[in-house]
């Protein structure tokens, strides 16, 4: 197997997406620290699909990626902040087809490391 074929079968970097449904009987998402690469999607209103970030302390050096594919069509997906009980101001609202964002916190902020929100 290439090197490549390894990297797309995870057996490199060891990251397994996560594909989530969030529909009203399992919202909202708490992330656990190893859930590091997101693909969700939802049917739910807009702000009515939560997924939370795991709390700084336990994410410390971690790199979070959240995608939502469909979120015109099928809703919304709203990323909070575990500490805060609020949504990621700006980058949390993924509203529009194919909104993505990589967060990384380094204990004492979560930082948006890359911005592919609408």
């Amino acid at each position: 197997m290439s090197e490549f074929q390894k990297i797309v079968h995870n057996d490199t970097l060891g990251v397994k997406p996560l594909y989530l449904t969030i529909t009203a009987a399992n919202t909202p998402y708490q992330l656990q620290p190893g859930d590091t690469c997101v693909i969700a999607t939802t049917a739910l209103a807009d702000a009515a699909a939560i997924i939370t970030l795991p709390s700084k302390a336990e994410a410390v050096g971690k790199f979070y990626y959240i995608c939502a594919p469909t979120g015109a069509s099928a809703g919304d997906i709203s990323v909070y902040d575990k500490e805060a009980g609020s949504e990621i101001t700006t980058y949390g609202d993924m509203d529009a087809d194919d909104d993505h964002a990589i967060f990384f916190t380094d204990g004492r902020l979560w930082r948006t490391v890359f911005d592919g929100v609408a």
